[in-house]
């Protein structure tokens, strides 16, 4: 076992694929969008790979994000030989450890959780991604009345951050994000927010089109992401409004389906309102997290 490396990227997206056709895990991003996400990687001390004559066979990732109850990772194997899983994630553990998380957090297909307890993981969450084709009609786009439509072409300022983090602020496990790492790298067409007459910003969601290797959606692939409402304006269909658009945005800019991310215990029961949109739960992640503490 070794520290990783950037060039060992391709390999361990060979690793990726093996993960998703067991059903540990539900897709394989590309290697342009995996190299964009882990620009700045510390691979000497958030990585391990264990290296045999014919390559690699196994690797964990530890990936970390802020809270305000500190530093919590994300701790992401893709390994052959089934006997490997728990000494990585271990390791991964170790790896979080070091680098002063309170907690890690091992997300998995549903039925593929064995071994969790014993490293001293709790089950904490089920997570959805729920799909839907794009061929065909789509739901038309409901504005609401008292609230304006605006995209990245027409918003400047620290606007995306501030709604980001008050849309977001009650969720499980929230973590407060910067303007720059939410609008940097996004299409402004993509990037959708809905404002009251007034001019405050009340809610928002963000789309981008990628590819997937070794995956049954048709490609490429519309993400929605971070559908969010501040408090004060909920139960108004702004969510609704905001997806509908831009599932026809998606459309228009190539995407062949469409998918997203819900937390299965929302309590906002989000999830009713994607699928009234045309989405189905396609994939169930159980999350685990160990304690650090």
């Amino acid at each position: 076992m070794r520290p990783g490396r950037a060039d060992d990227l391709p390999a361990v997206l060979g690793l990726m694929q093996v993960e998703v056709r067991a059903g540990r895990q539900d897709c394989v991003p590309g290697e342009a969008y995996l190299q964009r996400m882990l620009a700045g990687f510390d691979w000497s001390s958030r990585s391990r790979v264990v290296e045999a004559e014919r390559g690699l066979e196994g690797a964990v990732l530890v990936a970390g994000r802020s809270t305000p109850a500190g530093t919590v990772t994300r701790v992401s194997v893709a390994c052959g030989p089934s006997d490997m899983r728990q000494e990585l994630l271990r390791w991964g553990l170790d790896l979080s450890k070091a680098a002063g998380a309170v907690a890690a957090q091992m997300w998995v297909g549903r039925g593929h959780t064995q071994g969790m307890a014993e490293l001293g993981a709790e089950y904490v969450r089920p997570w959805w991604r729920m799909d839907m084709n794009l061929a065909g009609d789509l739901t038309a786009p409901r504005p609401v009345r008292g609230y304006k439509l605006r995209d990245g072409t027409q918003v400047a300022g620290r606007s995306w951050s501030d709604l980001h983090n008050r849309s977001f602020a009650g969720h499980w496990r929230f973590s407060p994000s910067q303007e720059a790492e939410l609008v940097t790298g996004r299409s402004p067409e993509l990037s959708l927010m809905a404002i009251t007459e007034e001019g405050s910003p009340a809610a928002l969601a963000w789309g981008q089109v990628e590819s997937y290797l070794e995956d049954s959606r048709p490609q490429p692939v519309g993400i929605v992401s971070s559908v969010g409402t501040v408090p004060e304006h909920r139960r108004k269909g702004l969510a609704s409004w905001l997806v509908a658009e831009l599932l026809n945005r998606l459309r228009d800019d190539g995407a062949r389906s469409a998918s997203l991310y819900v937390d299965r215990w929302n309590r906002t029961r989000a999830f009713d309102a994607y699928r009234k949109l045309g989405f189905e739960p396609a994939f169930e992640s159980e999350v685990w997290e160990a304690n650090l503490r």
